[in-house]
């Protein structure tokens, strides 16, 4: 037989009442299923603990030797439990999220904040990269989770929970040909100077393979690694880019205009992507919330609304 803690309480109690009646009814026990606890407990150490009487209990010298060290035991488990417990209700600790650029600047920025505010105790870092290398940072464990596009295939042992839609939209100067539009197809894209976010991003993929798509040719098509230089090209007049509501730049910008794209009207899928074997620590859990909540305020891929659950199969069709 295998000693558990629940014989080491039944122990304790039978010491600290003297009586197998009062013991039972602190521990919430019949005493019969008492008796036989100490019975057993006492069968596996092969000594008597307690010597019993019609009308009174008491520890032998062995017992009381015991009980003393199962208090230390039981009070050393206990105050584990507690901590722990504080850790899930404090949500407290270190999270490392790998995360594309094209989100971390916008959604990350929301998030971070509303953490800091709710979790003070919780530690955020943030790997901001392209696709590829927030897939691999997860895979290798350096990450907790990572923020990216719907990847074409998650690869064996991992996870992709889809969580928001993220229309593509044109952006240009304010004094370019299809700034006055009041939308733009993707076939008016031709012969254009294209600026795109590098070839290993999942936006990138997505764009590329809608102009495949439709034969669209663009004039000249410049890839690079971060959102930031897009937008700095893009205030330079350098051309024009393909982008998601999430990646636009801020509302009322003083040089550029944005145009939702038409036939079709794509969007990007982004979620969560993590390890099946890794389960999410009370920290971690706790900032995805605010992550969750930080996309509702950003319009869903059909632009009639927030952010809305997003089906596997929906998931699977904007990620070709």
């Amino acid at each position: 037989m295998h000693v558990t803690l629940r014989h080491l309480r039944a122990a304790v109690s039978v010491a600290h009442h003297r009586s197998f009646r009062r013991a039972a009814e602190a521990l919430h026990l019949s005493q019969p299923a008492l008796s036989l606890a100490v019975s057993d407990l006492e069968e596996a150490l092969g000594v008597t603990l307690f010597d019993r009487t019609s009308r009174s209990v008491s520890t032998t010298e062995v017992g009381a030797s015991f009980v003393e060290g199962a208090e230390r035991v039981l009070g050393d488990f206990d105050q584990l439990v507690q901590e722990f417990g504080h850790i899930a209700q404090s949500r407290r600790g270190r999270v490392v999220v790998s995360c594309v650029s094209s989100i971390a600047g916008r959604v990350l920025s929301v998030a971070l904040k509303r953490c800091a505010e709710r979790y003070p105790q919780i530690d955020v870092t943030v790997h901001d990269d392209v696709a590829q290398e927030v897939l691999s940072a997860v895979r290798n464990r350096t990450a907790d989770y990572g923020l990216t596009v719907a990847p074409a295939d998650p690869g064996e042992g991992m996870l992709f929970e889809p969580l928001h839609e993220d229309r593509f939209h044109l952006v240009c100067p304010k004094d370019h040909r299809l700034a006055k539009r009041r939308r733009v197809a993707w076939r008016d894209l031709d012969g254009e100077n294209l600026i795109s976010l590098s070839t290993t991003s999942g936006t990138h993929q997505t764009i590329r393979d809608e102009l495949v798509r439709q034969q669209i040719a663009p004039a000249r098509n410049t890839p690079v690694s971060h959102l930031s230089t897009v937008h700095g090209m893009l205030e330079a007049g350098y051309g024009i880019a393909v982008l998601p509501v999430i990646a636009l730049p801020v509302p009322g910008h003083p040089t550029l205009v944005v145009k939702p794209l038409f036939e079709p009207e794509l969007a990007r899928v982004i979620g969560v992507y993590r390890r099946r074997d890794r389960s999410l620590s009370p920290a971690a859990h706790a900032f995805l919330e605010t992550v969750k909540e930080a996309l509702l305020g950003f319009p869903n891929g059909s632009g009639r609304g927030r952010t809305r659950a997003v089906t596997r199969k929906e998931s699977a069709r904007t990620a070709r």
